[in-house]
């Protein structure tokens, strides 16, 4: 349900942010601290200590009007504890994007999340492993949903 809402709230978003005069601009790039942040994974908690996400937007529109964007997400140096005070790493990305057609209102969004929590050693502990994708045609809607990871998706 989650991924529905976000799908419905990023083409919104696209909707707003895609007018002609906005129309294949540069890719936009923000940072964003992320200390505190959690992710649960079964039944441990990582706790953010230091880091940030950096994020990465473009939007375009095509002369007949179809309507694009992307998004990436990546960690930048994020440390986590877990609560017996271990030290790991978060590293990875996430990407997602969609485009709508304008000539048959159809759409797609496709969101994938790939992060590693890293020990101090160096090897993998847990991670966030989810692809999801959805075709919506004005008669048809189709959605792959997967997920491989040990992590519930970072909020």
């Amino acid at each position: 349900m989650r991924r529905v809402l976000l799908l419905l709230s990023s083409v919104g978003l696209l909707l707003a942010l895609a007018a002609p005069a906005l129309a294949n601009q540069p890719a936009t790039h923000s940072t964003e601290d992320v200390t505190g942040d959690t992710i649960q994974c079964g039944t441990t908690t990582y706790t953010i200590t230091s880091g940030s996400i950096s994020i990465w937007t473009h939007e375009g529109a095509s002369a007949s009007g179809n309507l694009n964007f992307t998004v990436t997400i990546q960690p930048r140096n994020v440390v986590a504890v877990d609560e017996a005070g271990n030290q790991y790493s978060i590293v990875g990305a996430i990407w997602f994007g969609g485009t709508i057609n304008a000539s048959t209102g159809g759409m797609q969004f496709t969101d994938t999340d790939k992060l590693q929590i890293i020990s101090a050693g160096g090897g993998t502990v847990d991670s966030v492993n989810l692809t999801f994708h959805i075709t919506a045609q004005p008669n048809n809607i189709v959605v792959k949903d997967f997920d491989f990871g040990t992590c519930a998706e970072p909020e």
